[in-house]
């Protein structure tokens, strides 16, 4: 991902990593992986439930969390204007969630495709 940092900010975007663990785990976390990006907690799902992103109970790991498992989900913005959006769905074929996600470069190659797109 850290390699990755100078083509988003190119683009003029910057990924905004959201979890709902706590800002201290998050924190080692994101030293553990070197993950250039800030990485933020909702742990009330505040901000989850403001976009629409699923909350699944039936994760693995969802009693670990107040309310459940808030679902791999990835927004890109610039500015003000939505550029990407992938939420994924729990369902028992993608683990609940936690499978299938697309990859930092996956999301990258959309994003350029759909800036590069002459605006409507």
């Amino acid at each position: 991902m850290k390699e990755l940092s100078a083509d988003y900010a190119e683009l003029g975007v910057e990924p905004l990593l959201i979890s709902a663990d706590s800002p201290e785990s998050n924190r080692r976390f994101q030293q553990k992986l070197a993950i250039p990006f800030p990485l933020l907690s909702d742990e009330d799902h505040a901000v989850a439930d403001r976009y629409g992103i699923p909350i699944s109970r039936k994760h693995p790991k969802a009693w670990s969390y107040q309310d459940g498992f808030i679902q791999p989900a990835v927004l890109v913005y610039k500015g003000e204007a939505p550029v990407y959006t992938f939420v994924q769905q729990p369902s028992m074929l993608n683990l609940w969630g936690a499978a299938r996600r697309p990859t930092p470069r996956e999301v990258l190659d959309v994003v350029r495709e759909k800036l590069a797109e002459p605006a409507s």
